[in-house]
C-alpha cells in the first residue's frame, strides 16, 4: 500500500501546533509523568526548544501521513541531531492498519538514512495504544524509564541498614565516581559515546549539585551496616503537583556488598527520607538495561511513567 510522509503546509502549522500541544498535554497527564501546569509547562518548552520557527527550523519535520487509498492518516514530528532522529509525536487520526504502521516506519527510517542519524529515539507513554502498536516487535530497546511510587506505602519494616548524611570527607571521592559510573551507564544505554558521556555526566552533576553537599535541596547519604559502608543514595527534592516530591538521583550498593539485600533495604530507605522531608511521592528513572533494578522496583511498587526507546540504524 503505497504511504509517503510529505511536509505540513506553513498554512496549516497553528491548527497543527493546537492540537498536538494538547496531545502532548494530555499524554503527561494521563500517564502522571506530569500533573496540571507542569505538564502545560513542558509540553510548551518542547515547541519553543525544538521548533522555535515553525516549518522552517531546520532541525525538525513535520510530516503528514498521506496514504494512496485512505489520504492522510495522521502525522508524524521528527527532531534531528548530527546522530539521533527524535520522534517527538506520531498521531494517526484513524487507527492505522498493521500495513499502515509498517509503511510509517519505513518511511521513518528512511528519513532518517538521508540524514545520516545512527539511531532512532521515541518516548513511549503506557495509554498511547497507537504508538505501541507503532513501535512493538520493530527492533527498539528500552532504553530508559521515568518509575513513580504514590503515595508512599509507610511500610512498617525494622530498618537493617542505616543511612547518615555523607560527609564533606567522603563527598570528594563520591563525586568522582558517581560521574564516572553515570557516564559509563550513558554508554550502555546507547545513548552516548564515551566522550560525550563524560561531558554530558559532568554537566548533569553540576546543574544537579553547583555548592556540592551545601546545595539546597540536595540530600546526599552514606548507608552503613555494622559500621561498614555498603552504599549511598542521593535524593533531590522537587514539586509535583504544587506538593513536595522526592526524586531518586542515585542509589548504589558497594560492588562488594552486592546479593545481601541492601538494594531494597536502600530503597526502604529512600521512603523514610522522603516522608521525613515532606514528600508524599517518589520518582526515580533507571536504565532499561538495569532489568533486575527494574524488576525491584515493581516489586515494591514503583509504577512507569514514559519510557524511552532507542533503535540502532
Amino acid at each position: 500500500m503505497p504511504l509517503k510522509l510529505l511536509p505540513l503546509n506553513a498554512d496549516r502549522y497553528d491548527e497543527w501546533r493546537e492540537v498536538t500541544r494538547t496531545r502532548l498535554i494530555r499524554l503527561r497527564q494521563d500517564s502522571g509523568l506530569r500533573l496540571g501546569q507542569d505538564a502545560v509547562d513542558q509540553a510548551d518548552a518542547y515547541f519553543s526548544d525544538l521548533i522555535p520557527d515553525g516549518t522552517a527550523t531546520a532541525t525538525s519535520r513535520i510530516l503528514r501521513i498521506v496514504d494512496d487509498a485512505d489520504g492522510e492518516i495522521g502525522t508524524v514530528w521528527l527532531g534531528l541531531n548530527s546522530t539521533t532522529m527524535f520522534i517527538v509525536d506520531l498521531a494517526f487520526s484513524t487507527e492505522p492498519s498493521d500495513a499502515q504502521c509498517d509503511a510509517v516506519f519505513a518511511a521513518v527510517l528512511d528519513t532518517g538514512r538521508e540524514h545520516d542519524v545512527r539511531r532512532v529515539s521515541m518516548g513511549l507513554f503506557p495509554q498511547d495504544a497507537a504508538g505501541h502498536r507503532f513501535a512493538d516487535g520493530r527492533g527498539f530497546q528500552v532504553s530508559s524509564i521515568q518509575m513513580l511510587l504514590e503515595p508512599l506505602p509507610g511500610r512498617q519494616i525494622a530498618a537493617h541498614v542505616e543511612v547518615a548524611p555523607m560527609t564533606p570527607e567522603r563527598y570528594p571521592r563520591y563525586e568522582i565516581e558517581s560521574e564516572a559510573a553515570f557516564a559509563q551507564d550513558l554508554v550502555d544505554a546507547g545513548r552516548y559515546t564515551m566522550e560525550e558521556a563524560v561531558e554530558e555526566s559532568h554537566r548533569q552533576f553540576l546543574q544537579e549539585l553547583p555548592q556540592g553537599l551545601e546545595t539546597p535541596g540536595q540530600e546526599l547519604f552514606t548507608a552503613t551496616v555494622d559500621g561498614v559502608e555498603v552504599g549511598i543514595l542521593w535524593i533531590g527534592m522537587r514539586r509535583r503537583g504544587g506538593h513536595p516530591h522526592a526524586f531518586i538521583l542515585d542509589i548504589e550498593v558497594a560492588a562488594d556488598q552486592r546479593r545481601k539485600g541492601y538494594g531494597r533495604e536502600l530503597m526502604h530507605a529512600a521512603e523514610r527520607e522522603a516522608e521525613r522531608l515532606g514528600a508524599g511521592s517518589i520518582g526515580l528513572h533507571v536504565f532499561g538495561f538495569n532489568v533486575g533494578a527494574v524488576s525491584l522496583y515493581e516489586q515494591l511498587g514503583y509504577r512507569r511513567l514514559e519510557e524511552h526507546l532507542l533503535l540502532e540504524l
